[in-house]
């Protein structure tokens, strides 16, 4: 029994070597491609018509839930680019405006997913810039 153990080892020893190196190769490749995720928080910045200005909204930043290869989330974790996203609201005009988030606006590097948007939608108020009265002008 022992002597039939033996064989079954040492018969074509070298092929097992090689087979057991390709196997491990393999296996390292595979897990090395596991996607992680991780969530980050982009300032959101409004802009409005001249003349006007947002005095109040729900929230000044996004918190974005991404996806991808470790290289490019560290990339994107230090990108500036990514820090803050604009949104032209000019033409939505005064009073309470409702925003959504365009996952388009949210520069990624190449590789990453985004996998969602909270908040996905911004509430703002739009209201005309107030002119100094000519009591304030007199007294500057």
């Amino acid at each position: 029994m022992k002597r039939r153990w033996s064989n079954v080892i040492t018969e074509n020893f070298s092929y097992k070597i090689v087979a057991l190196f390709i196997s491990l190769i393999l296996w390292l490749t595979i897990l090395g491609r596991r996607d992680f995720v991780l969530s980050k928080n982009i300032d959101v910045d409004l802009i409005t018509a001249p003349g006007t200005q947002v005095v109040a909204q729900t929230t000044d930043h996004i918190k974005v839930k991404v996806s991808g290869p470790r290289s490019s989330l560290k990339k994107f974790l230090e990108s500036s680019l990514s820090q803050a996203i604009t949104l032209d609201i000019s033409q939505k005009g005064e009073g309470v405006v409702y925003v959504d988030i365009p996952l388009n606006k949210i520069e990624v590097p190449l590789g990453v997913r985004i996998l969602g948007v909270r908040p996905n939608q911004i509430q703002a108020e739009v209201v005309p810039v107030r002119g100094q009265t000519n009591d304030e002008q007199k007294g500057q």
